[in-house]
């Protein structure tokens, strides 16, 4: 079956010419990996033509490590037997 934008379901085609920055909406290429405008790193286009913001699985790591540095320090000076 054919969508609005003339691709079929099963395809891998999305039917756009240009995707929209999910910050700054800014068209850029499909082909784009970072925003032009506002330099997001994005993903593909959805399909809204929006492009998919990337995970930013640095971010998550570095949070992660520095919640257990956090829970080891307060082992270490409150509740560790001296």
């Amino acid at each position: 079956m054919k969508s609005p934008h003339g691709s079929t379901e099963s395809g891998k085609s999305s039917g756009y010419i240009a995707k929209k920055c999910p910050e700054c909406m800014e068209y850029m290429p499909l082909n784009a990996t970072r925003c032009p405008s506002c330099k997001l790193p994005v993903g593909r286009v959805d399909r809204h033509g929006k492009a998919s913001r990337k995970t930013d699985w640095k971010g998550y790591l570095t949070a992660i490590a520095a919640w257990a540095f956090f829970f080891f320090y307060i082992w270490w000076a409150f509740l560790r037997e001296h």
